[in-house]
Parts: structure tokens; C-alpha cells; sequence
């Protein structure tokens, strides 16, 4: 199996709640690393500064040691395995997000890492401003979502989250892209149902983003997230729902 972590238990590392063996993977398994996880991490490395920078680095040094291997963004991930072919977007892929890693980790002081990423020739300058890049990305994405959730019917969601994966006019058939990425689509229904309701996520809850990108990797039959959250609200229906698990069952698999 493959597990992935979410946001929180790599802070927790970073605090000295969990060490770096808590996130051991079991034999025969492996620790993958999330791009969009790396992403709030390193956001929150940027804005915590030289205080917090020791701990910080010390949390990556343990990322790259406990995951070699980096997933593909979610968007990348779901055309490959509609398609079956890697699709050249032009997008930020996993070797870069390793590049950052390793720059943070061999980084002496916070000064020093945001030195090395202005270098010239390196893929992540403007770092410094990643927060509200990374605030006006998340805004973007969340407004989408909402106008999805006004106007689309719960029904039919699928079909047209699968027209969002168009290749060359072919479309996904929308029942095969439902049970494919049974997780996803379920989740986003629920996040529908509470839009609908009145809750503004842009306002309460930015989170809600970030977790609905991860169920888009169970369609990974060996990939397993891990999580300090319970989803077991969102997720009732989804097959898929049996490899979202806490930490205290991921500790129970590596003995």
C-alpha cells in the first residue's frame, strides 16, 4: 500500500507531537507525498520565519526521508488514468516540488532557503509571496465550486464533473468516471448539499478544498489517506471510504 498524510500530522511532526517513526510506513509499503500538502507546508515555512524555521526544516527533513516518491497534481493524476496517457499541461510537476524540498532541507536559515529559491534558474521564485498566491488560488477554486453547487443538480453531478476531463471531444462515460472516483464525487455532492444550506467555505472553512483534491487519488486502488479528520459524515456510500483512516489505525498496520 501506499499512504499519503494529511496537512495536520506533518504539523504535528513539526510541533513534536508525532515523530518522524510515527509516519514509518509498514513493511512493504510505502510514505507518498502530496503536492498540494507540500504546498501548505512550505507556505507555512515561508510565513513562520526564522523562529519557527529549526522545527520546520526538521519536519522536512523527515518528508523526504519518509517519501520518495511525489504524486502528480489531482487534475494531472484523474486525465491520466481517464486517458491512460500523461498529458503535458505545462504545470509544476513532482521532480519540482522535490527540488523544493531539498532546498528547504539543506537550507541553513529561513534567509538562506528564500535565497536559494531567487536563484537564477530556479522554478519557485516569488516564494516569498507564495501566501497570497496561495489565498487568491484557493479563493478561485472555492468561487468555482460554488457556482458548480448553484446551478448543477445532485444527480447529474457526475456527468458534469467528467465533462470537466474532455480530450480531443471525447468525454469520460459519466457512471464509469462516478465509480472510478466514487470518493470525490461523493464528497462533492455532500459539499453541494452544504452550500445549499448556507455554509460559505470561502468564508468558514478553506479546508474543505484541500480535502476534496486527496479523495481524487483513491482511484488508486493501493494509495490510502491518512487523516486526524472524520469524514465518515461525507463519505457513506463511496467504496472507497475504507482507505480513508486515523492515525491510530495506521499504527495498528505497521506491526
Amino acid at each position: 500500500m501506499k499512504y499519503v498524510f494529511d496537512t495536520n500530522l506533518w504539523v504535528d511532526v513539526s510541533r513534536g507531537v508525532l515523530s518522524c517513526r510515527d509516519l514509518q510506513a509498514p513493511p512493504g509499503s510505502s510514505v507518498v507525498l502530496s503536492p498540494l500538502v507540500i504546498i501548505e507546508l512550505v507556505n507555512g515555512v515561508v510565513q513562520g520565519g526564522e523562529e519557527k524555521f529549526t522545527q520546520n526544516r526538521s519536519m522536512v527533513r523527515c518528508m523526504t526521508c519518509a517519501g520518495p516518491e511525489i504524486l502528480e497534481l489531482p487534475r494531472v493524476f484523474v486525465e491520466t488514468v481517464i486517458w491512460n496517457v500523461p498529458r503535458d499541461n505545462g504545470r509544476v510537476r513532482p521532480e519540482h516540488y522535490r527540488i523544493l524540498l531539498d532546498m528547504l532541507a539543506e537550507s541553513a536559515s529561513h534567509a538562506d532557503f528564500l535565497q536559494r529559491t531567487e536563484a537564477v534558474g530556479s522554478v519557485w521564485t516569488r516564494l516569498s509571496s507564495l501566501g497570497s498566491i496561495h489565498h487568491d488560488v484557493l479563493q478561485k477554486e472555492l468561487k468555482a465550486m460554488e457556482i458548480m453547487a448553484g446551478s448543477a443538480s445532485l444527480s447529474t453531478l457526475h456527468v458534469h464533473m467528467a465533462r470537466l476531463y474532455a480530450c480531443g471531444g471525447l468525454f469520460p462515460d459519466p457512471d464509469w468516471f462516478q465509480d472510478r472516483f466514487s470518493a470525490a464525487v461523493e464528497y462533492l455532492r455532500t459539499w453541494v448539499r452544504m452550500v445549499r444550506n448556507g455554509a460559505n467555505p470561502r468564508k468558514n472553512n478553506r479546508g474543505i478544498y484541500l480535502d476534496s483534491q486527496h479523495f481524487w487519488y483513491l482511484a488508486d486502488p493501493k494509495l490510502v489517506l491518512v487523516s486526524n479528520e472524520d469524514f465518515s459524515d461525507e463519505l457513506r456510500e463511496s467504496p472507497q471510504r475504507v482507505r480513508v483512516i486515523s492515525l491510530e489505525a495506521f499504527r495498528r498496520s505497521q506491526h
